[in-house]
């Protein structure tokens, strides 16, 4: 289910019935949403599951948050300092 982290659909089931019912304890629980992707690669997978085991068609809470960066940047893009700004706006 989550290929960054090897967990699978019976990792996030297990949880379940263990008592990690918020998709963040789920989270800590299993490392869904937690790999070098976010969760873009298993996200949509781990809420439909979440929402079946909830007995919905959507989770009944919303996915975990992402941490930044939401997509791939290169560390020059991040190193480039501004010639024409002025040198106390500098980063």
């Amino acid at each position: 289910m989550c290929p960054c982290h090897d967990a699978t659909l019976f990792d996030l089931r297990d949880s379940w019935e263990a008592g990690y019912r918020h998709p963040e304890t789920l989270k800590r629980a299993t490392a869904v949403f937690m790999g070098p992707c976010q969760g873009k690669l298993c996200g949509k997978v781990a809420g439909d599951v979440i929402a079946a085991l909830q007995g919905a068609t959507e989770p009944e809470e919303r996915r975990p948050s992402v941490r930044p960066p939401l997509f791939p940047v290169r560390m020059g893009d991040l190193a480039y300092e501004d010639e024409s700004a002025p040198a106390g706006d500098r980063a």
